[in-house]
């Protein structure tokens, strides 16, 4: 009896020392943990990346004269929220933050897209398609920020200082198109730099095999 609370005694501590060795894990910028998740925001930007050019041209191909294409002057607008400041020059976690901001912004950006486009006789099925489909691979990107940010040690903002949410979206169907062609152009040339961002990352990754763009 008395070998066997031995073994259970034993076996408890094992599981203690593993669970803080996860723990410590946990909070090291070059755990395996940590490392998989940087691979994989890699990868959902890699696919954003790819699917950024072809969302533009679908929404484009919908809304009609004078929207033939993203270079048109009718699609450079301001609008609220958008991610401002080059990536490139920041130190790597509040490069990840940023990233993890911008990457909340557009999600709710293209959430009100869809929304609009519901409401125009232009909304087609595979527009819609498309832009949850992205939203998706944003949602998951988020997640994958948020991780690798409470990972290592970091709080993650739960309100956005610009929040989409909070602009007013205008009545006029077309400036309406116009402000969502600047949106997508915008996403296009984000999810560009985040994806060299990614890159760059994984390059100082330990033991990550290297990744061509």
């Amino acid at each position: 009896m008395c070998q066997n609370c031995h073994r259970m005694e034993l076996g408890a501590g094992i599981l203690h020392v593993l669970l803080l060795l996860s723990l410590s894990c946990l909070n090291t910028s070059a755990s395996p943990v940590l490392n998989t998740k940087i691979k994989l925001c890699y990868e959902l930007a890699a696919e954003l990346n790819h699917s950024a050019p072809a969302l533009l041209h679908s929404y484009l191909s919908v809304q009609g004269h004078p929207f033939d294409n993203a270079n048109a002057p009718v699609c450079r607008v301001g609008v609220k929220c958008l991610p401002k400041g080059h990536l490139a020059i920041m130190e790597e976690t509040e490069m990840l933050k940023k990233i993890y901001i911008g990457v909340k912004q557009f999600d709710l950006h293209l959430k009100n897209i869809v929304a609009q486009q519901r409401n125009m006789n232009a909304y087609k099925e595979r527009l819609h398609n498309e832009l949850e489909n992205t939203r998706t691979y944003l949602t998951s990107l988020q997640l994958n920020l948020q991780l690798i940010l409470e990972g290592r040690g970091y709080h993650v903002p739960e309100e956005l200082e610009c929040s989409p949410e909070h602009s007013t979206i205008p009545d006029n169907l077309f400036v309406q198109k116009q402000q969502g062609c600047a949106i997508l152009r915008e996403f296009k040339r984000y999810v560009k730099q985040m994806l060299k961002s990614f890159h760059h990352l994984l390059r100082n990754v330990p033991g990550t095999a290297a990744v061509n763009q």
